[in-house]
């Protein structure tokens, strides 16, 4: 080959390459001062033609698959705020408390509870089916307002509050109502059940036993407070001294709410009935000294009204409660 000739070669090949490198600039440069940047994407696979494709940021950020997001851990039941239940509101205890803080949700000591004065026994007699004495309307009509039973109980339990708050333990030999009147009892029944209230006394250590009762006559002008206590015993001395003052305390009560009955006196059971003997069970065979008072004639109408009044038997209750204190306290019991 001639020199002109080679050099016309290579000058055509400088050409093919200058022209060459000038299209390829002309599909990668920016086209203004604004254009995004461009991803070159050269894509050659066998048996086929090389391939190049010039894409925008944007068109290229397009064939990308969607990120895959991790999946969220849901809390647990202890993670999770709920809100208190709406029958724990009133439970008194605040949702900041927290529960393994055992110090704090440690309730405070009780106080010690001071050693008891003494123990007694009430006994409001009848009841459990036997009545005791009732007070009939005077219309003729055969109704009642008070049976003896109910009466009976209502002033032991008076007398019991009042004892207690004066720091005695006091029991009672019963608490059910006394029911109407109806056919009356066995004899065997009635003397079991008195040996019963006894038997309480012992069971409990009792330092003291005061039986409450109502009176009742066929004759209706009958009217008054009497004490009753059996003698024929080791402790008749203090059964008479116990007798008189609730004899006393009693027509104390009495005359402070505004009624004046006759005062019928202390009696000795076996005086009155058999010189030999006492009649009443419950004084006769309690283990300690021992009284029974009658509140009143419940067959007298004047009486029963004393005895339908509440105001009447709480201060009936008050002068009774402080003449067992002061029994005990002058028998070293109360302190």
């Amino acid at each position: 080959m001639s020199r002109w000739a080679s050099m016309l070669l290579l000058l055509s090949m400088a050409l093919w390459t200058a022209l060459t490198a000038a299209f390829g600039w002309s599909l990668v440069r920016p086209r203004n001062a604004a254009a995004q940047p461009v991803v070159v994407y050269d894509v050659t696979s066998p048996g086929s033609a090389r391939r190049v494709y010039a894409l925008t940021l944007e068109q290229a950020r397009a064939t990308l698959p969607p990120p895959v997001r991790a999946p969220v851990k849901a809390p647990t039941l202890a993670a999770r705020a709920y809100p208190i239940p709406e029958y724990a509101l009133d439970a008194g205890v605040s949702a900041r408390v927290q529960a393994a803080d055992a110090v704090a949700a440690r309730p405070a000591p009780k106080p010690p509870v001071p050693p008891s004065k003494g123990v007694i026994v009430l006994d409001p007699g009848h009841g459990r089916g036997d009545p005791g004495a009732v007070h009939y309307v005077p219309d003729g009509s055969g109704g009642y307002d008070l049976i003896e039973a109910d009466s009976n109980l209502e002033n032991a339990q008076r007398v019991r509050d009042d004892l207690e708050a004066m720091g005695y333990t006091v029991y009672l030999t019963r608490t059910g109502a006394g029911n109407g009147p109806g056919a009356p009892l066995p004899l065997q029944f009635i003397t079991s059940d008195l040996y019963a209230r006894v038997a309480l006394a012992k069971a409990v250590n009792a330092q003291l036993y005061v039986a409450f009762h109502g009176n009742g006559s066929t004759d209706r002008r009958l009217s008054g407070v009497e004490t009753w206590y059996c003698g024929k015993r080791a402790a008749g001395d203090a059964n008479a001294d116990l007798a008189s003052r609730l004899q006393r305390a009693m027509m104390d009560a009495l005359h402070a709410y505004g009624y004046f009955p006759p005062d019928r006196g202390v009696m000795e059971d076996a005086a009155r009935h058999d010189a030999s003997f006492c009649q009443f069970v419950v004084t006769r065979e309690a283990p300690v000294p021992a009284a029974l008072v009658e509140f009143l004639f419940l067959t007298n109408d004047a009486d029963a009204k004393v005895l339908l009044d509440p105001r009447a038997h709480e201060l009936m209750a008050q002068y009774v409660a402080a003449a067992i204190d002061g029994f005990m306290r002058d028998r070293g019991g109360g302190r």
